[in-house]
């Protein structure tokens, strides 16, 4: 149905037209069915109008003619003249097609038309329910044997079988009528247009009703439909002026993280070559000055001296990743760990993707800084229990997968951030600014693992 519907191009008509034809559809039916079945009312009330007003004058005036016939069984020539007064010369005669007289044997006693007196015919279904006691009333198509001589007045007439009591209550005969149609036909014909006017009034009426009712729910409609495509409109501005900032930001994101990288190798140069440099000198002077078996406070001197100058070195190669911009994503990690594993003297197990090659400069550099920073708070509180690294693409997607967990007592994640270690914080930060994600697993006794998504595209990056 709805393809059909689709054929002729239906959904593509206005609501209110749809409405219209439907309604009308509808309409139509009912209209035909209802005023169908009340022309078979008005033709059904016309038969039963005129087989009360024969019963009422056969009651009224056969019944009491009849009444010694019943009892001799003979009409009688006087009998006979006064039905012919009646049927044959008198009023009914124009009225009355012809009249026949059934006895209570089925036999013809009286007619119209002589020659049928005294036949026997079979009994119908009509004249069986009369001398029941039924009045009957129908119109016959002058079908059956005794009504061979009524066809010369029209294809059918209307027969009325009525019962002739007498008067306590017994069945003598049944007198049958044939009435003309003509008249009949025009008062139900002008009952019927009558009907038809009405029906077809009350139709339109409702239609116009309806139709009205739907014109206006349509402008509703219409205007609602018409501030939803302004409200749409504006949520797509919005959604594009935010996946605009969005991109900005992301990019503005990366460039910062480029920007800062740089900014650390710079600061690592200048530490090397200014405080480092002199700090070495200083030692290198003090060594000269003074003696190795100085005194307890000159040793302490020097140990610290050398201390700074260790922590300082340490500080400036974290601080600088020279040469990242050249390496695949996977040899960045590898680099990651083997710098933390060389400056804290310790062993973690890798699991890293030879697949992961291309990645913007930002991603390598976050993802380097986040194996660091993992990887040192892991050194610091789970020592060397179970520390590994996992990278990997992950299936059907552009995000680069980084694992790194060790198997340490854990931490209270929500302490951690309420104490404001900034650790796991910049972390987090760096991933989200390059439209990533970022989790920690943790818990008392429970080891910790932190695991990151971040995107391998520019487009993805900028995408957020």
């Amino acid at each position: 149905m709805h393809a059909l519907v689709d054929k002729y191009g239906f959904q593509r008509i206005s609501l209110p037209r749809q409405f219209a034809l439907v309604t009308a559809a509808i309409l139509i039916v009912c209209m035909a069915i209802f005023g169908t079945w009340v022309g078979h009312q008005i033709e059904r009330n016309a038969v039963n109008r005129a087989a009360a007003t024969t019963a009422f004058y056969v009651e009224s005036i056969l019944a009491a003619e009849l009444h010694d016939w019943s009892r001799t069984g003979d009409l009688g020539p006087a009998l006979r003249h006064s039905l012919d007064d009646i049927f044959v010369a008198g009023p009914l005669h124009n009225n009355v097609v012809s009249f026949k007289l059934w006895g209570p044997d089925g036999s013809i006693v009286y007619s119209t038309i002589p020659a049928r007196e005294g036949r026997r015919y079979p009994v119908s279904e009509h004249l069986s329910a009369a001398l029941a006691g039924q009045l009957q009333a129908d119109v016959t198509d002058l079908a059956a044997d005794d009504e061979l001589l009524e066809r010369s007045h029209g294809d059918h007439l209307l027969e009325i079988y009525v019962p002739v009591k007498s008067p306590d209550g017994r069945v003598i005969a049944v007198a049958e009528f044939y009435h003309p149609m003509e008249k009949i036909e025009r008062e139900v014909r002008s009952s019927q247009i009558q009907s038809w006017a009405l029906v077809v009034g009350g139709a339109a009426a409702i239609f116009l009703l309806l139709y009205g009712l739907m014109q206006r729910a349509n402008r509703t409609i219409v205007d609602q439909q018409r501030g939803l495509r302004e409200q749409l409109a504006a949520l797509r501005s919005t959604l594009k002026e935010n996946d605009l900032m969005r991109e900005r930001i992301s990019t503005a994101g990366a460039h910062t993280t480029a920007l800062n990288e740089q900014l650390l190798r710079r600061l690592a140069a200048d530490l090397h070559d200014g405080p480092a440099q002199d700090l070495a000198f200083a030692l290198m002077r003090f060594d000269e000055l003074a003696p190795n078996d100085a005194p307890g406070e000159m040793a302490a001197i020097r140990a610290a001296l050398r201390s700074s100058l260790d922590e300082l070195r340490g500080i400036c190669a974290g601080m600088g990743v020279p040469g990242i911009a050249e390496l695949s994503t996977a040899e960045t990690l590898r680099r990651a760990v083997r710098d933390v594993e060389r400056r804290m003297n310790m062993a973690v197990a890798t699991d890293i993707d030879d697949a992961l090659d291309v990645a913007p400069l930002a991603v390598k550099i976050t993802a380097y800084r986040l194996i660091q920073e993992s990887l040192t708070n892991c050194w610091r509180h789970a020592r060397h229990d179970g520390i590994s690294v996992k990278a990997w693409r992950a299936p059907d997607s552009k995000l680069l997968c980084i694992e790194v967990a060790d198997r340490g007592p854990g931490f209270d994640a929500a302490t951690a951030v309420a104490s404001g270690r900034l650790g796991i914080a910049f972390m987090r930060e760096r991933v989200r600014l390059l439209g990533g994600h970022f989790e920690v697993v943790t818990g008392r006794g429970m080891g910790t693992t932190i695991r990151a998504w971040m995107p391998m595209t520019d487009e993805e990056t900028a995408r957020g």
